[in-house]
């Protein structure tokens, strides 16, 4: 073998060449990565719907057992009134744990004392990884109750909140708009959801007269101030399109800088729906299927979904 021909085939990479190959290889992660990213989102998407899938058919099978769905609590708590004492109601991810496979975690539970109660703490602050999407960042797993938010003793978060109905939307841009059924000749004064609060009047099955398949059940609202799952207020009526941002100069009051959520910058201190996808969010409906809401979704279509027994009629969405 002559040396000319050794020397051609030990021949190192030069320094323009290695440029070229680590460029290409750059390229070629620049442009793989949103298709990794996307992939990944697409799996964390998938993991929420199923976890809201269970959800829904929790909140089904508590409804076949008592004939009305759990509420979000008592919509108060105190441990020293003892007339808001006597509304002590778990709440509805308080409630249907025995539905969800976490009969254990129930059991703990003393539910004839206000979740404030010390008694209560230990379940309280018991991670349940079927309320966490994993969309959602999670700096903190605990929070504390949104009535005193800068209180010590904290409770295990949840990324999903029930309805309780919507105002404001259904006539926006007027302002009169509020969430009961008066316009309807309806005059309770209970909210248009689902999920109510406290001494609210029970709702089950045969209340959701627009069709279950057309109602809401749950959502997503990671950011909630009272998204604890063992708390009294976790239940929200939407007063803002879906997913809306606060920002200066908003159209929409609860989306003025003042309200934004302590995390992310979510209007209401998130008491919206809202979430971490992008571009909607996912819902659990009264039929126990699950969906996703595109978050430009017509606001009255969105107030419809929203709505019991409105009268409204749904098609696409």
């Amino acid at each position: 073998m002559s040396r000319s021909r050794v020397l051609r085939c030990c021949a190192a990479f030069t320094v323009v060449e290695l440029l070229v190959v680590i460029t290409i290889i750059g390229l070629a992660l620049a442009l793989l990565m949103p298709a990794v990213q996307s992939a990944r989102e697409a799996a964390r998407r998938m993991q929420c719907s199923n976890q809201l899938k269970q959800i829904g058919l929790g909140l089904q099978n508590y409804e076949s057992v008592y004939r009305v769905f759990p509420k979000g609590g008592a919509g108060v708590a105190s441990l020293t009134n003892p007339v808001l004492r006597s509304r002590t109601r778990l709440s509805w991810g308080a409630s249907i744990l025995p539905f969800i496979e976490q009969a254990g975690l129930f059991e703990r539970i003393n539910a004839s004392e206000p979740f404030l109660h010390p008694s209560n703490w230990e379940a309280g602050q018991t991670v349940v990884a079927t309320y966490l999407c994993p969309s959602a960042p999670m700096p903190d797993l605990y929070r504390p109750n949104g009535d005193t938010p800068t209180s010590s003793t904290t409770y295990a978060r949840t990324d999903y909140g029930g309805n309780y109905g919507e105002r404001g939307l259904r006539c926006f841009p007027q302002t009169n708009c509020q969430n009961n059924y008066a316009d309807i000749g309806i005059t309770d004064g209970q909210g248009r959801g689902t999920l109510m609060l406290g001494l609210d009047k029970d709702i089950g099955i045969r209340d959701i007269l627009d069709g279950t398949s057309h109602t809401i059940l749950i959502g997503e609202a990671p950011e909630g101030l009272h998204s604890i799952w063992i708390g009294h207020k976790n239940v929200f009526d939407q007063s803002v399109p879906l997913d809306a941002r606060a920002r200066a100069g908003s159209r929409w009051v609860p989306c003025h800088p003042a309200f934004k959520s302590r995390s992310g910058d979510f209007c209401d201190f998130g008491q919206e729906f809202h979430s971490y996808h992008p571009g909607g969010s996912l819902f659990a409906f009264a039929d126990a299927s699950t969906r996703w809401l595109v978050a430009n979704i017509d606001i009255k279509v969105f107030s419809a979904l929203l709505s019991r027994r409105g009268g409204e009629t749904v098609d696409e969405y």
